[in-house]
C-alpha cells in the first residue's frame, strides 16, 4: 500500500499511460543483479528508492528531496558506513509494480534500482506475490486518521460529510473508502488533491474543515496552526486495513543486507533517533505492530 495505500500504488495515471512500453520492456528485460553488503561497502553507496510527492515522508525543496524516509534512509547508510543516493520514484498503480521497478528490474525510463526501498506495506500476501524480493525491517506504522476543525465538524462520524467538505489525496485510502462510504452518498463533498500536499494545504487555508489521510501526513498538515484543530481516529467500517506495518524491501539475493538494515533500524529506534527524525517533520513516531 503505497502513500496512504496499503495495497495499490499513490495513482494510476503513470502507469497506464505507459503500460504497453512498460510491458515489452519488461519482457525484455531480465532481473537486475542483487547487491550484497560487500558490494554496497565496495561502492560506497546505499541506493535508496523513496517515493515522490510524499509529505511528511517525502518532501521536495529546492530541487532536493527531504522528509522523513529520506532522513531514514540516509541514517540507514550512515550505518552501513556508507553515502545515501536517494532516487526519487513515482508510484505506480500498486505495490506489486513499485517493487519491479525500484527494487528487481528497474523502470522503463532510467532502467535503475535500488539496493533498499522504503515505505513498503509489510503484509505475508504482498511478500508472497512478490518473491523476487525481500520485505523486511518494520520501522513504523501507519494508521488512518482525521484533522478538523470542531467548530464546524461537531459529529464524531464519517456521515457528516454529506453536508461538510472534506479534503483527501487522490487516490488514496481516503478517496477511495469516503467515496464507497455510505453507498457513495459522500462524493460530492471530496475535495481531492493531486497530491496529499495540495489536499493539506486546502484544510491549513481553511478551505475545507477536515482531512483524511494517515496519522503522520496529518499530524504534519497541522503542524504551526494556530486556530483550533483536533485530531482523531475514527472508526472505519468496511475499510481493507485502517492500519499496516512499513518496511523496507531488497532483492532476493541481498539477505545479508537486509540484516543489517534491521539491525541499523532496531539501534536507531532504541536510542531515539527514528522518533527524533520524525519530531523535525512534525509527527510522532508509532512504533510497528504484527
Amino acid at each position: 500500500m503505497r502513500r496512504a495505500r496499503p495495497f495499490a500504488g499513490r495513482t494510476g495515471s503513470a502507469v497506464h499511460a505507459a503500460a504497453a512500453a512498460a510491458l515489452a520492456f519488461f519482457l525484455a528485460a531480465g532481473a537486475a543483479a542483487a547487491r550484497p553488503i560487500d558490494k554496497v561497502r565496495q561502492s560506497g553507496v546505499l541506493v535508496v528508492s523513496v517515493y515522490r510527492d510524499f509529505a511528511p515522508w517525502v518532501v521536495e525543496e529546492d530541487g532536493k528531496a527531504k522528509g522523513i524516509d529520506v532522513e531514514i534512509g540516509e541514517l540507514l547508510a550512515a550505518e552501513l558506513g556508507v553515502k545515501a543516493e536517494i532516487m526519487v520514484r513515482m508510484a505506480g498503480e500498486d505495490v506489486d509494480g513499485d517493487l519491479r521497478a525500484n527494487v528487481w528490474r528497474g523502470d522503463i525510463v532510467e532502467r535503475k534500482v535500488a539496493d533498499v526501498m522504503m515505505h513498503v506495506p509489510v503484509d505475508p500476501e504482498l511478500a508472497r506475490r512478490n518473491d523476487n524480493v525481500v520485505i523486511c525491517c518494520r520501522y513504523a506504522q501507519e494508521r488512518m486518521a482525521i484533522a478538523f476543525d470542531p467548530a464546524v465538524i461537531t459529529t464524531r462520524s464519517f456521515a457528516v460529510f454529506r453536508s461538510r467538505k472534506v479534503a483527501v489525496e487522490l487516490d488514496s485510502t481516503a478517496d477511495i473508502w469516503l467515496s464507497a462510504a455510505f453507498n457513495g452518498i459522500l462524493g460530492a463533498n471530496i475535495e481531492r488533491g493531486r497530491t496529499f500536499g495540495v489536499a493539506a494545504e486546502r484544510f491549513r487555508a481553511g478551505a475545507v474543515p477536515a482531512l483524511v489521510a494517515t496519522r503522520a501526513q496529518v499530524d504534519w498538515a497541522v503542524r504551526g496552526l494556530d486556530r483550533p484543530v483536533a485530531v482523531e481516529e475514527w472508526p472505519m467500517p468496511g475499510v481493507v486495513r485502517s492500519s499496516w506495518p512499513i518496511g523496507l524491501a531488497v532483492k532476493v539475493g541481498s539477505h545479508d543486507l537486509g540484516h543489517a538494515l534491521d539491525a541499523a533500524i532496531e539501534k536507531a529506534a532504541a536510542d531515539g533517533r527514528l522518533a527524533a527524525i520524525h519530531a523535525k517533520w512534525g509527527t510522532t513516531r508509532l512504533a510497528p505492530t504484527e
